[in-house]
């Protein structure tokens, strides 16, 4: 559509540089003249009309910003440094929750996880009626309903049964799992689309090569793929881990030191994945035309020395640790390289900014939670103030943040922290700001009794 109004901008404009004339003569050669500058239109449309960009969004399960060397973290990952040296860096951005299901439910949906009743990990058939309603707007099915091809490879975790399959929410293709997590080698329970199916291999090379061939089916026209890989989350194999090679007795879902080595070579393997992508769009000669994002759903296990942490908690945790994660965006020639930010954005903001910058945000819900960051990202724009809500009850209870301030409150417990002076949170200021405990507790209740399951 976008190019068909070009089109006819452009013959327009052509057609109305030719005086009318009953001139037999001159009706032959404007007549010919047309057919030369039809010809050259073509030609040049084809050449400068603007394509509507790929998107490709990235999502690491359980990585944390002390995993990578991006952050000073123990594991180098040379080729998401380099994605970030040649975009934006993102340190202060948020998964929507410390566990999966709910920070991919609010991705999804542009919305708080709470009103789909998401609020902790769907542990696949054992909760059969738990996931996101096939009616729900989502990110995939407004980029679908633009003329995308769209696909998922790798982990869903937002309903087993198979109502709530992604075929059913905006998803042409889906290879993949769809609970939490399972072994990395040669899986066998999977799916191709409904079906299920077993595969060969370890599956962060399963996921990526699907993707690899997804774009080169889909070079020539707009595509959304969604890459959900398993990496890091346990067990912990490696590719040498062959089930013929493991140790009797080993823990393999153990956060300790025989798994540490392991840990870090997963996620190396999951840095080489990120880098096949982005040398798959430069060979195709796609880098201008692609956007990606790449984040995680979550903190982190763990698993890394203490001193290269740089947040307290982790994943099932609302300490920054549990969702302050990594994130970089990256589109040569339109997001400045090299450039840091630090807005205080959260994965359900993708939506709202990713089809605005697909030019097709006209087809969104009214009703989304996320922000539009699409001048941020493109032109570093500065973000409102917002209010950001982490809702885990009742395990965890409720979490907010407020420009610097962060506050969790879990029943009678409440704790204030300025992250301006402490980004570790080790000392709950509430005593010493009763006005700011004040109006960010009247926030967390009003968000708690309005933010409910069909809201």
């Amino acid at each position: 559509m976008r190019l068909l109004k070009y089109f006819l901008s452009s013959m327009k404009n052509i057609f109305g540089c030719f005086p009318v004339t009953e001139s037999v003569e001159k009706q032959y050669a404007m007549n010919a003249a047309a057919t030369f500058v039809i010809a050259m239109a073509c030609a040049q449309l084809a050449e400068s009309a603007e394509r509507p960009p790929n998107i490709i969004v990235i999502l690491a399960d359980d990585l944390g910003c002390g995993d990578l060397s991006l952050y000073n973290g123990w594991v180098k990952t040379p080729r998401i440094d380099r994605m970030a040296k040649e975009g934006m860096t993102f340190t202060d951005f948020h998964s929507n929750s410390s566990v999966c299901s709910p920070t991919r439910t609010a991705f999804l949906t542009g919305r708080y996880q709470q009103r789909f009743g998401i609020v902790d990990v769907i542990v696949g058939k054992n909760e059969p009626d738990v996931g996101i309603p096939a009616a729900t707007p989502t990110v995939s099915r407004v980029f679908q309903q633009s003329g995308y091809a769209t696909a998922l490879f790798g982990k869903w975790h937002c309903g087993y049964e198979p109502r709530f399959n992604p075929l059913y929410l905006g998803f042409d293709e889906f290879v993949g799992f769809l609970h939490g997590g399972g072994g990395y080698h040669s899986p066998t329970f999977w799916r191709d689309g409904l079906q299920p199916i077993s595969l060969q291999g370890y599956t962060t090379d399963i996921i990526t090569d699907r993707s690899v061939d997804f774009i080169r089916r889909h070079q020539n026209s707009p595509f959304f793929l969604y890459i959900a890989h398993q990496a890091v989350h346990n067990p912990y194999q490696t590719r040498d881990d062959t089930p013929d090679l493991r140790e009797p007795g080993w823990n393999q879902n153990a956060v300790n030191d025989v798994n540490r080595p392991r840990y870090k070579k997963i996620v190396e393997d999951l840095d080489q994945s990120v880098g096949s992508i982005l040398d798959t769009l430069s060979e195709l000669g796609l880098s201008q035309d692609t956007l990606v994002f790449f984040w995680s759903d979550n903190g982190d296990v763990r698993m890394g020395p203490t001193e290269r942490r740089p947040y307290h908690g982790g994943k099932f945790s609302h300490f920054e640790g549990g969702h302050r994660v990594p994130a970089v965006a990256w589109w040569p020639g339109k997001i400045k390289a090299g450039t840091k930010s630090d807005a205080l954005l959260a994965g359900f903001d993708l939506f709202p900014t990713l089809t605005d910058i697909a030019g097709i945000s006209w087809d969104n819900p009214t009703n989304l939670d996320g922000i539009n960051a699409k001048d941020h990202f493109l032109e570093q724009k500065p973000i409102a103030p917002r209010d950001l809500f982490f809702g885990y009850e009742p395990k965890l209870g409720t979490a907010m943040r407020r420009d610097h301030w962060k506050m969790i409150i879990k029943g009678d417990d409440l704790q204030l922290y300025n992250l301006k002076n402490d980004l570790k949170e080790t000392i709950n200021v509430a005593t010493q700001n009763s006005e700011i405990v004040q109006q960010m507790r009247l926030a967390i209740e009003n968000f708690k009794q309005t933010v409910l399951p069909g809201s």
